[in-house]
């Protein structure tokens, strides 16, 4: 919408009220005379040099005297009160000056009626929409070119009017083009306004979106980094100007990237530069989630870092944002939950332990006895749940902690036939089918102990969750980087939603929980952590009703020859 304003300025350069004194100072109004004044100082000069007894006469001393007088109101009056009287009093006293001059210098200039162009644009220009102004032109001008002949004896003839008839209708037509030009001037100028006016409000609409954005980003609790494409800061919050001051040693008070205390997730390996999260969205990369820690011992601070591209209008890279958020306290309480974990269930598995042993004495000894079967189904019960509950202290045990891989050159082949086998008897009793289509050899180096869990569970999973006269589908095979293993059933799958979720400790799908199949969420949360420790992947695929694949992926690895040696991820 536009200002009252900017509408009188649209006014005021449009039309035939425009006001001289709204678009320029009274100088200008009488700098624009000196074109005039100079025309009528060059005719004067002329005629003393060509014709100096014209000095004399009445009409030429009268003409000088208008052209004089023309330009006195200009300097005099107020634009702002007699700006109408004027555009009409200026041109109308340089009319009557250039009428004197030429009857004043009897015919002797020809040339002199053209000075009469200046008030003729004068006025066309002022006043573009008025066919009045062209009406006055013509009739102003056609007796500028005919008053010498109001005073002389010789008899007029069509032959004599002929040529001082042209020179009104040719000025008359310069008017109409002053017009013309006057209007697409004002209509660019008014196009100008409307521009400036946009851009001015496209500007202020900026400034407050800058200043929204700004009260935004200082408001969040999380540090904000946007970088360009060369890498040089455009913009950093003060939450993460303070954490920058974390990562700064004391011996070094102003660090290169590089020089920064950060450190991987184990809080103890310097990240490598190109690794560390503002060198990695430089680099061109979006990640989510990556945990690093920042600062010496004495206040280091766990850091979730993600990071994301900002391209241009046409989708070049222009730059990145990257935001640090502090999660110090959750991934402190995760480790006391792990640690927790660990400690109850080491405590756990001793009495277990102890517990399956005596078991086992007891059925010795009762199964040498005929008498005893009651008390033999009785103890291989007790047997059976406390190998039960062993096995579920062993998953609480080994998702507190990471594992502790022993790769070695193995066989996957063989790992997987060894998983399939011992799940066949379950299958058997769920009334199921399972297909092994693992080619052989599939050799490479990892940990088999670790990896024969992961088939385990991935096994345990489809037999659990598949229907009776359902089939499960194993396959494995190598490519020149990976080693893969794939286990597919179609059984009742699982939802997109809980597909997000599915690897996540103690997750269990609602339709699950509210079945009676055990179980506490734990078997593909240890997979994922196995897999992660050999830096491999596990993917998941399915649709509810029609069956679910699980597709492992672990690096081939490099062949040695030598000891088996232990790796504890990082």
């Amino acid at each position: 919408m536009m200002t009252s304003r900017l509408r009188h300025m649209m006014r005021a350069v449009v039309g035939a009220d425009r006001r001289l004194h709204e678009l320029m100072e009274r100088q200008r109004a009488i700098s624009n005379q000196r074109p005039f004044f100079f025309a009528v100082g060059f005719v004067c000069l002329l005629i003393l040099i060509l014709s100096p007894e014209a000095y004399t006469n009445t009409f030429f001393l009268t003409g000088l005297g208008l052209t004089l007088i023309s330009g006195i109101p200009a300097a005099v009056l107020s634009w702002e009160k007699f700006a109408l009287a004027l555009y009409w009093t200026i041109p109308m006293l340089q009319f009557a000056a250039i009428a004197a001059l030429r009857a004043g210098s009897e015919g002797y200039l020809v040339g002199l009626s053209l000075i009469a162009a200046f008030p003729v644009i004068w006025l066309a220009w002022f006043m573009p929409n008025s066919w009045f102004v062209h009406a006055v032109n013509f009739a102003s001008t056609s007796i500028i070119v005919s008053s010498h002949l109001l005073f002389t004896a010789q008899p007029t003839t069509w032959r004599a009017l002929a040529v001082p008839l042209l020179v009104p209708v040719v000025l008359t037509v310069i008017g109409v083009f002053a017009a013309n030009v006057s209007r697409s001037v004002d209509a660019h100028q008014l196009e100008l306004m409307e521009k400036d006016h946009e851009l001015r409000e496209a500007i202020e609409e900026s400034h407050r979106h800058a200043q929204l954005l700004n009260t935004i980003i200082e408001t969040v609790p999380v540090g904000v980094v946007v970088v360009d494409a060369e890498g040089n800061d455009l913009l950093m919050n003060s939450q993460q100007r303070a954490m920058h001051q974390m990562g700064i040693p004391d011996d070094v008070p102003d660090p290169r990237e590089d020089q920064l205390l950060v450190f991987d997730e184990d809080k103890i390996t310097p990240l490598p530069a190109e690794d560390r999260p503002v060198r990695q969205a430089i680099n061109g990369a979006s990640f989510t989630g990556q945990l690093i820690w920042l600062g010496d011992q004495r206040r280091r601070r766990a850091l979730s870092v993600s990071a994301n591209q900002i391209t241009d209008h046409e989708g070049e890279p222009a730059g990145s944002v990257t935001v640090f958020s502090d999660v110090t306290e959750l991934v402190e309480a995760l480790d006391a939950k792990d640690e927790f974990l660990q400690g109850v269930s080491h405590e756990l598995r001793t009495p277990l332990t102890s517990i399956l042993g005596y078991i086992d004495l007891a059925l010795e000894e009762a199964e040498q006895s005929s008498q005893a079967e009651p008390l033999c189904a009785n103890l291989r019960v007790a047997e059976r749940n406390a190998r039960r509950l062993l096995h579920l202290v062993n998953d609480l045990l080994t998702t507190a902690s990471r594992p502790t891989l022993k790769l070695r050159n193995a066989d996957l082949a063989d790992t997987v036939r060894s998983s399939v086998t011992s799940a066949y008897p379950q299958a058997e009793a769920a009334g199921l089918s399972i297909t092994d289509q693992t080619s052989s050899p599939l050799s490479g180096r990892f940990d088999p102990d670790w990896l024969h869990q992961v088939v385990d569970n991935l096994l345990s999973n489809a037999t659990k969750y598949t229907p009776v006269g359902g089939s499960v589908t194993v396959q494995a095979w190598k490519d020149q980087q990976h080693l893969y293993v794939r286990v597919a059933d179609n059984g009742r799958g699982i939802s997109e939603e809980d597909q997000r979720d599915i690897f996540d400790k103690f997750f269990r799908t609602s339709e699950v929980r509210h079945s009676a199949i055990p179980g506490v969420g734990l078997g593909l949360a240890i997979s994922k952590q196995i897999i992660d420790a050999h830096h491999g992947s596990i993917t998941v695929e399915s649709t509810l009703s029609r069956g679910t694949t699980f597709t492992v992926a672990i690096p081939v690895g490099q062949a040695r020859s030598d000891h088996d040696q232990e790796s504890q991820p990082t």
